[in-house]
């Protein structure tokens, strides 16, 4: 496998176009006749959920959610309290390094709950979920769920194509690895080639 590839390749092969969508929401207009009032306020809360993505701000909520744990991470180390596992290195950098590396696992799932948290109480600040919800089961009841599950697929490909709590997660990832690749001021090592050893230790002993 090319792995390169995987860094600009499109992953997404069913998109939905523009025209689809309107094509496929005038259909079901006839089919509902006097209630496709549903189907256009359906749409509306859809579109304004779409645009409440801000990149701009997700950055900011990134670089939030490094800081807060490498805050935590701090207060654990200079604490002693047995809750972190520590390393025996001269240099304090290092030793937070090689913590954050320890740690990867738990510090993604913490920084992924509590994005999901934040955003879901954003999102019910810009759009009635429960009413979305409740439109959807009506649109579902009068068209079928096989079409109305399709004509779903296609606004999500169409709109969503990586959603926010993928950015979220890759952007985590991202600076994670950051931390892999710093360096001890005493070997002038990566940090994650000092894990490594430490890891093989720990597995075999």
């Amino acid at each position: 496998m090319d792995i390169f590839q995987h860094f600009l390749s499109h992953q997404s092969e069913n998109t939905s176009a523009f025209s689809d969508i309107f094509r496929t929401a005038k259909e079901f207009h006839r089919l509902l006749g006097q209630k496709n009032y549903l189907l256009n306020h359906y749409l509306s809360m859809f579109f304004r959920l779409i645009v409440e993505m801000d990149f701009c701000a997700l950055e900011d909520e990134i670089y939030q959610s490094i800081s807060d744990l490498q805050k935590k991470i701090q207060d654990d180390l200079e604490n002693n309290n047995g809750s972190i596992l520590m390393f025996d290195c001269q240099e304090p950098s290092t030793e937070m390094e090689l913590c954050w590396t320890a740690l990867a696992d738990s510090l993604l799932e913490q920084a992924l709950k509590e994005f999901y948290n934040t955003y879901t109480r954003s999102y019910h600040l810009s759009v009635d979920l429960v009413d979305m919800r409740q439109t959807e089961q009506k649109l579902m009841e009068i068209l079928g769920n096989d079409a109305w599950e399709q004509f779903q697929q296609k606004l999500i490909h169409c709109f969503l194509t990586c959603s926010l709590m993928q950015l979220f997660h890759h952007w985590i990832v991202i600076e994670i690895s950051k931390h892999f690749l710093s360096r001890d001021l005493e070997t002038d090592q990566e940090i994650f080639r000092l894990f490594l050893n430490h890891f093989s230790i720990e597995k075999s002993s």
